[in-house]
């Protein structure tokens, strides 16, 4: 069986017995543990990126293309949440028109170069279904994938922001050594593919500011994340669901 095959599969059981999103995470393991027998000839660690092309031309303004003298390191899936904060007195003020405040973000990263090797079509609907199934559920999976696979994991790293509101990723347990803490360079707008409410994070370029084999991050194919339009009726943290694919360049 190959990934394309596994990933219909994934697909197959998002929408089965009569589901919008992913089954019950009980549901969700009971497929992928009938998967799991079928994992054997697949060997998620050898994926070449040389043929993947990053989507710029998906938004009505482009991103700006990677420097030329970089070349495409991982291909990864962002899965986590959003983070916003909202002042008190805003929050318990139904007439409230504050707008919350953007405080950062919080994603596991896993393994996608195999998936955009064999299908970058297939790749670009997975945000839009992973954004709103549990995490729990998501890792589950990525562990009977990488046992069935004899891949080392297919959790490859985490995203978040420092003490200085820079976003960091680290692959470390890529086995490279790669991190990167980066600072954004151009956002466009996200084209409203994924999800039908609109409610996609920009997609971004971003630039390095310290790090190692890492010097460029583009998030793209972003699906939710974006908060309430007002704090009227929100608690003061407001933790939002996202998913994303992140392309490193180095």
């Amino acid at each position: 069986m190959n990934i394309f095959s596994v990933l219909a599969i994934f697909l197959a059981a998002a929408t089965a017995n009569g589901y919008s999103g992913l089954p019950h995470p009980l549901a969700l393991a009971s497929s992928f543990s009938l998967i799991y027998h079928e994992l054997d000839n697949i060997n998620l660690g050898n994926c070449s990126l040389a043929n993947a092309t990053l989507p710029l031309n998906a938004t009505k303004y482009p991103l700006p293309e990677p420097c030329r003298n970089l070349t495409l390191k991982h291909v990864a899936l962002g899965r986590g949440t959003q983070n916003y904060t909202c002042p008190l007195d805003a929050s318990s003020n139904p007439q409230s028109t504050i707008k919350p405040e953007a405080t950062g973000a919080v994603a596991t990263l896993f393994d996608a170069s195999c998936i955009v090797s064999a299908s970058e079509s297939l790749l670009h609907q997975v945000p839009g279904i992973i954004s709103t199934t549990p995490l729990g559920s998501l890792a589950f999976m990525a562990a009977l994938v990488a046992q069935g696979t004899r891949s080392t994991n297919l959790i490859v790293g985490e995203h978040y922001f420092d003490a200085a509101s820079d976003p960091v990723f680290d692959l470390s347990l890529t086995g490279s050594n790669s991190w990167i803490v980066s600072t954004k360079k151009a956002s466009v707008p996200a084209p409203y593919s994924t999800s039908e409410s609109g409610d996609d994070v920009p997609w971004l370029k971003l630039g390095y500011k310290k790090g190692q084999n890492i010097q460029e991050v583009y998030r793209v194919v972003t699906s939710l994340g974006n908060p309430p339009s007002t704090c009227a009726g929100q608690n003061s943290t407001i933790l939002v669901p996202y998913a994303a694919e992140y392309w490193f360049y180095g």
